[in-house]
């Protein structure tokens, strides 16, 4: 999608048109050669791009909560942290518990909280996302300070 020419302009679209691909297709096989000419990426070999990151072994949930998200990592290294975003708060527990990091981790997720620059949804995706590329708390802290002063650029 995005790039000129490309028949979907949106995830929507592209849903559409599978579904309608499926509801038609009379077998498996059917439905993924029709995928290759429905989504244009007949004898295309995706080129490998540079920079591509490649999940850790990180298990991360995302829940939803009354008002608000939970996110639970469980990192290769066996540090763990359980983050909870809702309307009115940010809540955060680590294991081990590192005081200044844990300070750290509260002053960023606030700071965002408070510039709402993104939904309580979108922070909590993008602390999950960051999680499943990162080997550590400290490593997912690292990547999610990069991740949002990306968002940030004008």
């Amino acid at each position: 999608m995005g790039e000129p020419g490309y028949p979907f302009t949106s995830l929507s679209q592209m849903i559409y048109g599978m579904e309608t691909l499926a509801r038609s297709a009379m077998s498996v096989e059917q439905f993924i050669e029709g995928l290759r000419e429905v989504l244009e990426v007949a004898d295309k070999h995706p080129a490998p791009e540079v920079g591509v990151r490649t999940p850790s072994l990180t298990v991360v949930d995302l829940s939803p909560s009354g008002n608000g998200w939970f996110v639970h990592a469980r990192f290769q290294s066996g540090e763990r942290f359980k983050l909870a975003i809702n309307k009115a708060s940010i809540g955060w527990v680590a294991d081990p518990r590192e005081p200044t990091r844990d300070k750290e981790v509260m002053k960023l997720l606030s700071g965002v909280k408070g510039a709402r620059v993104s939904s309580d949804e979108d922070l909590a995706l993008l602390a999950m996302e960051v999680a499943h590329y990162s080997s550590d708390i400290a490593g997912w802290l690292h990547g999610l300070h990069s991740a949002i002063s990306e968002k940030l650029k004008p």
